[in-house]
């Protein structure tokens, strides 16, 4: 008997992290006091080495050596649907080949007939010599008709054929290369060395990191406007293509970032000095620095460099199996397991998968800014009080059944309060109207006086009572000659900012009308001009 086993092995679990999976295989077989060495083949590419972990239980007895990861190279694509899609693909190339055969003769049988149908000059004499007949000839010529008829129809049904043949032919090849890419020849092998000293059954488990894989958080929130709950559903939308499939897996997904550097970031010591202008040039080199264009100075150029943060487009979502998750918080990362098994393939598009339901219990109130919108948005404040962290990422807002939106949550922690603004509340109105502008015509006074007063209406039409924040402003000097103050409000502000941000908390009944006044000064030295001031 060999030393070596070779055993078949499955995908049976799957741990995702945000930017790779910890995948485990489980291949049962017999082993022998003379079996040396365990091997499980077809091991994608995406296999970090270094992840390879091994272990296992059954009737025999065995210690384990240890486990080394090769490149084994294979004369055929080692994967099952790989070779199904080659094998089709050479049937219907063969299945071309003979509609492109079926083709040529049709074509040589139209030129024969085509030829038949051009001897009219024999026609012609044979009729004179009373060889033939006028209905013998006409029954002739019915004949090739006939004849030059169904071969053309045969040729069209043929070249239809062809047609949706070759469309077939490249859907498959496109499929094939795709395929080929993410499952080459070449593939890694796990040979796990071991003694045997009792023989039976042994079932080997191994496990290793792949790359090519990830998930992020996706949250589906529907607020009920009827009974004023918040439903929260918390997805992991999944992808991967790492150069296997996980059919029917048991599948988690953990917030734990394995490959983050564990290093400690250094710092370096920071200087700063003062300004020292460059010596002017020599006069030989003046004419050269005229030509060219004036540089910008490096402090500027540092400073007012934009920073832009990547952000790739979601690609289209298509759903995977749903299963709620439970909830494993070990303080350093949560790990939701999802119930059942799931079918992730490795096609790269995401899959969504159910990880958890939350109802929750929202504050409702409105927030309006009537300088900038007449809109009077809906804003929902809600407590986490689920025993896990909502991460961040994209959401799906939804009132009833009405999608109205998206947002994007921030991380929210358990316990921790989150706000979301879910669209607009049309039966709530506001309004913002300048109702006095004036200028001080005192041309004695060494200083020009400016006020400016404004009115809004805030109108509740809900069958309810509704609390609507109300925001605006005045401006805010830059100059230590121009002062600006707020002489009169009517409701005073609830709060008033160092930057003279003005908030209003208002509580209207239903049908109610609530106006908020307010007039500001500006003052500053006639010398001066003064810019934006223009509302």
């Amino acid at each position: 008997m060999s030393n070596e086993l070779i055993v078949d092995s499955q995908v049976t679990q799957v741990t995702v992290y945000p930017d790779r999976a910890r995948v485990t295989r489980q291949g049962t077989g017999e082993l022998s006091t003379e079996t040396q060495k365990i091997i499980l083949d077809e091991l994608p590419t995406t296999l970090l080495p270094d992840s390879v972990r091994v272990s296992g239980r059954g009737t025999a007895t065995v210690r384990i050596q240890g486990v080394e990861t090769k490149w084994h190279y294979y004369s055929e694509t080692p994967t099952t649907h790989v070779r199904e899609l080659e094998q089709e693909i050479e049937r219907l190339e063969d299945e071309s080949r003979g509609i492109n055969d079926r083709r040529a003769g049709l074509l040589a049988r139209m030129k024969y007939l085509e030829g038949l149908a051009s001897a009219t000059d024999e026609f012609a004499r044979g009729l004179s010599r009373g060889r033939t007949t006028i209905t013998e000839q006409t029954q002739f010529v019915t004949f090739l008709a006939e004849q030059d008829l169904a071969a053309r129809t045969d040729l069209l049904a043929a070249d239809v054929a062809q047609r949706e043949l070759n469309k077939t032919l490249t859907r498959l090849r496109n499929e094939l290369k795709q395929l080929q890419n993410a499952r080459p020849r070449q593939r890694y092998r796990a040979i796990i060395e071991i003694v045997v000293t009792e023989p039976g059954s042994f079932t080997i488990e191994l496990s290793y990191v792949v790359q090519n894989a990830g998930w992020q958080p996706l949250y589906d929130l529907r607020w009920q406007e009827n009974t004023g709950g918040l439903n929260l559903t918390y997805l992991a939308q999944i992808s991967q293509s790492s150069g296997e499939d996980w059919p029917a897996v048991s599948l988690a997904v953990s917030t734990a970032r394995p490959a983050l550097n564990q290093q400690m970031p250094e710092l370096h010591p920071w200087y700063i000095n003062v300004f020292t202008p460059a010596p002017p040039p020599q006069p030989r080199m003046m004419a050269r620095s005229a030509m060219a264009a004036p540089a910008a100075p490096q402090e500027l150029m540092d400073d007012s460099m934009p920073v832009v943060a990547s952000y790739e487009a979601p690609r289209q979502e298509k759903a995977a199996e749903v299963a709620t998750a439970e909830v494993e918080n070990s303080g350093v990362a949560v790990t939701f397991k999802i119930g059942g098994t799931t079918d992730i393939p490795s096609d790269g598009a995401p899959h969504k998968t159910t990880i958890q339901t939350f109802p929750l219990s929202p504050q409702v109130d409105y927030l309006a800014v009537p300088k900038h919108t007449d809109a009077v948005f809906r804003r929902l404040t809600v407590v986490n009080s689920s025993s896990a962290p909502f991460l961040a990422g994209p959401g799906n807002l939804f009132v009833g059944e009405e999608f109205i939106g998206s947002t994007r949550l921030d991380y929210t922690a358990a316990g921790d309060e989150m706000e979301l603004l879910f669209g607009v509340e049309e039966r709530i109105t506001v309004s913002r109207e300048l109702v006095r502008r004036e200028t001080d015509k005192a041309f004695l006074r060494d200083n020009r006086q400016l006020r400016y007063g404004y009115k809004i209406e805030v109108q509740n039409l809900l069958g309810a009572a509704a609390n609507v924040e109300v925001h605006d402003h005045i401006p805010v000097s830059r100059h230590e000659q121009i002062k600006v103050k707020l002489e009169q409000a009517t409701p005073e502000p609830t709060e008033k900012s160092d930057l003279n941000l003005l908030e209003w908390h208002l509580a209207l009944p239903p049908s109610a009308k609530a106006t908020v006044q307010y007039a500001y000064l500006v003052e500053h030295p006639r010398s001066l001009q003064v810019i934006g001031l223009i509302d």
